[in-house]
């Protein structure tokens, strides 16, 4: 089994409701996941076309402004039915937001539950580091998809990591390549992308680590895509041919 990756879209931002394109190239049964960076940190943002939050993290509760506030970085996600509508993620009291959406492919026949788990890093620094709230069950052939906020667009990322104790991650593929890096509103600067577990299970939660351009805080979210194996029994006895 094995999940891959079948495209990711560009990264759009504003301090309004934002509606990030669907990457050219996803199809039905594809699992599309959109990363939403934001601050306030306590703003609830909504989204329709029938996608599902599946959570949100943030790095304390420090007022929005240029370059400071705490961020939140959260996470929807909806399996592809093969006919879809860009999503609008609505906000209401936003300062200033960013929006991807990644898209993976799978080879079996289908999904197993969507889980994650995030954290904040409110110590400004250019090492910055979040260990996520929990230990989302990560094993071999796991997916692992990664964002991050920061809270000012001069907080660009580079050398993003995932480890957790116990698994052998795959080295991180930045997805989007550039990173979203925003002056309206309060400014803000996002990235993040995906890395595959390829040995082991994790016994502690997860860590996302990368070096910032420039001292800054933010959060990140870690999201766990896992395909379902479908076993068939066969049996083996044979029929009893007739006596005559």
């Amino acid at each position: 089994m094995t999940i891959s990756i079948r495209s990711t879209g560009t990264y759009t931002s504003g301090t309004a409701n934002l509606t990030p394109a669907i990457p050219a190239g996803a199809t039905s049964g594809d699992m599309m996941i959109c990363a939403y960076g934001t601050k306030p940190y306590n703003d609830a943002p909504t989204i329709n076309n029938s996608w599902t939050s599946l959570g949100s993290a943030t790095d304390g509760t420090v007022a929005a402004g240029v370059d400071v506030g705490s961020m939140q970085t959260r996470i929807f996600y909806k399996e592809h039915t093969g006919t879809e509508s860009n999503p609008t993620v609505t906000n209401s009291t936003n300062n200033v937001s960013g929006a991807v959406i990644i898209v993976f492919q799978k080879t079996e026949a289908g999904w197993a539950a969507i889980v994650g788990a995030g954290g904040g890093d409110n110590t400004a620094g250019t090492g910055f580091s979040v260990t996520a709230s929990a230990n989302p069950g990560i094993t071999a052939g796991d997916m692992l998809v990664a964002y991050a906020a920061i809270r000012s667009d001069a907080g660009t990322q580079s050398a993003i990591g995932l480890t957790a104790t116990g698994a052998t991650i795959a080295a991180f593929t930045e997805s989007p390549a550039a990173d979203l890096a925003t002056t309206s509103g309060g400014d803000m600067a996002m990235s993040g992308g995906y890395a595959a577990c390829t040995a082991g299970t994790a016994t502690a939660a997860p860590v996302y680590a990368s070096t910032l351009a420039a001292a800054h805080t933010g959060s990140a979210y870690i999201t766990r895509l896992r395909e379902v194996v479908v076993s068939f029994a066969f049996n083996n006895t044979l029929p009893l041919t007739g006596a005559g």
